[in-house]
């Protein structure tokens, strides 16, 4: 069976192979027999789509082959992902998914060019009933395309039989028939975001009416889009742009009427004439290229991002109770829209500082597979740390292997998650040493999230990796703090001792940094990946050295953990992050033993998902991600005034 997610409020892949009807996964051994039913009209017509997707691939410039394909047949395997994510943060994304917008564009052009050439309009409309299920195959029947399109029929069909129905009425029948035959569609976050917006579209239409400037409309309309779908949106995506709203004024007509009538004049030319085509190509490839810089240069403004972590539905609700007040308000009483205002905002704000009134605490050993990646968030949000930031080792691959998009543990999962806790900055970013497994993602994170601090132990840079983390931090303009052993670290009142590295070797591992915190009434030792080494030396350093919390060395292999660490330390709990099945056999066997003869319990993200402590002053309890199973560790500490 698929896995839950093991970080929390992260993409839940089991539920999304769920809203598909995909219950059980299965690995191919081996293929034989296999043939394709050519003779069936379906499969022609996806033959048909993977060759024009070829076509688009062949004679278009990479830099627009994905926007062509995305825009023509709803395919996004090709877009650039600086540029997709670009489009994503701004909040004009939708643009290039084939929605309604799209759909009603080509039918009422093709319509009207039906029309022009002496077909009767009854015709017309036949002929459009044939070709929308045909475009909806080709487009690939993604729930918005299958809502956009289905709309449109049953508008050609209310026309075709003269018979009297409002839109809302249209938009409110294809709804109930699609859920009725996919009730999985109403989890879709598309196709909530589909008909949320339609209906306050169509709601707000008379509104919208009553003003005479063009660009007034457009800005109602794009207000009333983005205020339709910001309950959505935040509770799926922790975040929203400022600028989407403006974006959305700008691009929405620069898509409508000049991109997508370019993409399709562009690729229907160049079947017919290649020499003609590629002109034309290179025309429209200079002309996307500029706005690609407009999208890029809007997205590194500042301070342009709103960001209010995961919300309760409590929140949710409240929001959506107070934009339907303010449309109330617009609508009915103009002289007054400034209190709806005023309440809209107050719920925002409320949200937003959330974190800064929490007390509670936590330390995170998040499920990032072979490598670490630990965050540390303090009470009312006086800081966040991060200690190492995950990587994956790769190998070399097959032609047909490698992807397009390389997957980040940095943009998928570390990043989300602190958005989803309202973080949008590290006050310190710790990195270990230099091994892919543990600063893979350093680069990826430093461009996705604002980093006040760099932390790196002596000697850190002995490659191509560790120099370009120190590059980009250098662009960044981050303080780096380069930490030895007997360095005390203080940020903003939270002290941090540094235990290695103590002497420099030719072993990474064994030149880890070694950090030691107290935190949430308990001592915690976080190792990177030190080994025997380095732990003869911490001990030989620090005699009487005590911890609550050891995570274990370079992830429990048999070449740290000494039964002569683990006696002199003591640890009350080992936590280790590993991947499910990983090839190096972490944690060693032997390791489990030594902690076994202790009694000293063993949480792993392998086969428990993420770690969390959450604490409260002194007290503090684990738990894992899923809850499969739960440790709770209390431990009460005297303070003492000094």
């Amino acid at each position: 069976m698929p896995k839950l997610p093991t970080v929390p409020n992260a993409f839940n892949y089991k539920q999304y192979l769920y809203e598909h009807k995909i219950h059980w996964q299965y690995w191919v051994d081996e293929i034989s027999q296999c043939k394709s039913e050519e003779n069936n009209w379906y499969e022609k017509l996806l033959i048909i789509r993977k060759k024009s997707l070829e076509f688009i691939e062949e004679h278009f410039p990479k830099e627009s082959a994905g926007i062509v394909q995305a825009l023509l047949f709803g395919e996004r395997s090709l877009l650039q992902q600086e540029i997709e994510i670009a489009y994503q943060e701004l909040g004009i994304v939708h643009l290039l998914a084939i929605s309604g917008l799209h759909v009603a564009l080509l039918v009422s052009a093709f319509y009207y060019m039906l029309v022009i050439c002496g077909v009767t309009h009854e015709k017309a409309r036949l002929i459009m009933l044939i070709i929308l299920p045909v475009y909806t195959i080709l487009t690939g029947a993604t729930p918005s395309v299958i809502r956009a399109s289905f709309m449109v029929i049953v508008y050609l069909l209310i026309k075709h039989f003269k018979m009297k129905f409002s839109s809302v009425d249209v938009i409110s029948f294809t709804c109930l028939v699609l859920l009725l035959i996919n009730p999985y569609y109403l989890f879709q976050v598309g196709f909530q975001l589909s008909y949320v917006v339609s209906y306050g579209l169509l709601l707000s239409f008379k509104m919208v009416e009553q003003f005479t400037h063009s660009i007034v409309k457009l800005g109602l309309i794009s207000l009333v889009a983005q205020l339709c779908s910001m309950p959505i949106i935040l509770y799926n995506f922790y975040e929203i742009s400022l600028l989407s709203l403006p974006m959305n004024m700008l691009f929405v007509p620069l898509y409508s009427y000049v991109i997508l009538p370019f993409a399709i004049f562009s690729t229907v030319i160049t079947v017919f004439s290649t020499t003609v085509g590629e002109s034309i190509i290179h025309l429209f490839n200079q002309f996307l290229q500029f706005t690609h810089h407009i999208v890029l240069f809007s997205k590194k403004i500042p301070y342009t991002t709103v960001t209010t972590g995961k919300p309760p539905i409590l929140f949710i609700i409240a929001l959506t109770l107070s934009t339907i007040y303010f449309f109330y308000q617009l609508e009915c009483t103009k002289k007054q829209v400034y209190k709806s205002v005023t309440i809209l905002f107050l719920v925002i704000a409320i949200q937003l500082a959330t974190p800064y009134i929490n007390p509670n605490g936590k330390v995170v050993v998040l499920d990032v597979g072979q490598g670490d990646a630990i965050f540390i968030q303090r009470p009312f949000n006086k800081g966040n740390y991060l200690i190492d930031t995950g990587g994956k080792v790769t190998f070399q691959e097959e032609e047909w292997q490698k992807t397009n998009n390389q997957y980040s543990i940095a943009n998928k999962v570390i990043i989300p998650y602190m958005k989803s806790l309202g973080v949008t900055k590290l006050d310190a970013l710790f990195l270990t040493h230099g091994d892919m497994d543990h600063i893979g993602e350093a680069v990826p994170l430093m461009e996705g999230m604002a980093v006040n601090q760099l932390i790196i132990p002596e000697g850190f840079i002995r490659g191509e990796l560790e120099e370009a983390v120190i590059r980009k931090a250098q662009e960044k303009q981050m303080n780096i703090l380069i930490a030895k052993a007997g360095d005390k670290i203080s940020l903003n009142q939270f002290f941090i001792h540094v235990l290695s590295p103590i002497t420099l070797s030719d072993s990474k591992n064994d030149d880890s940094l070694v950090l030691l915190m107290d935190i949430g009434g308990l001592s915690w030792l976080f190792t990177g990946d030190a080994e025997l080494e380095a732990e003869k030396r911490m001990i030989k350093r620090f005699p009487s050295l005590k911890v609550d919390i050891l995570k274990l060395g370079h992830h429990g292999s048999k070449g740290s953990s000494s039964e002569l660490f683990l006696d002199k330390l003591e640890p009350a709990l080992a936590l280790v992050s590993v991947g499910l099945n990983n090839r190096y056999q972490h944690p060693h066997t032997e390791v489990l033993d030594k902690l076994k003869e202790r009694n000293i319990p063993l949480l792993r993200t392998d086969l428990q998902g993420s770690i969390l402590y959450q604490f409260k002053g002194n007290r503090g309890t684990f738990s894992t991600h899923p809850p499969y199973d739960k440790v709770k560790v209390e431990k009460e500490k005297e303070t003492t005034k000094s």
